[in-house]
């Protein structure tokens, strides 16, 4: 499994039984788990991920950050995720 540590430096306070998710592409938004420093959140399964088209080295995939009561996010960015095949030096670390 893997993760993603984000750092937030402050997240807004919830609602009672609110719950931080994670949204990652088109994928079924995953809850996050609250840490002292942001968010731990897993990545969505090898099968819901998009693929990196032929001839690319890399793609960007946007990710965002919301409650499980709200509609609107907080936090949104793309994250970055490259073919290590493509790459000798992102393979020292799988």
């Amino acid at each position: 499994m893997s993760v993603v540590r984000i750092v937030i430096k402050t997240l807004p306070e919830l609602s009672h039984n609110a719950q931080y998710r994670w949204v990652f592409g088109n994928a079924t938004p995953i809850y996050a788990n609250v840490t002292q420093e942001g968010l731990l959140c897993t990545i969505s399964p090898v099968n819901e991920r998009p693929t990196i088209g032929d001839g690319l080295d890399h793609m960007l995939v946007p990710m965002s950050v919301r409650s499980s009561e709200a509609i609107k996010d907080f936090v949104s960015r793309s994250l970055v995720f490259y073919d290590c095949s493509r790459h000798d030096s992102c393979r020292k670390f799988l």
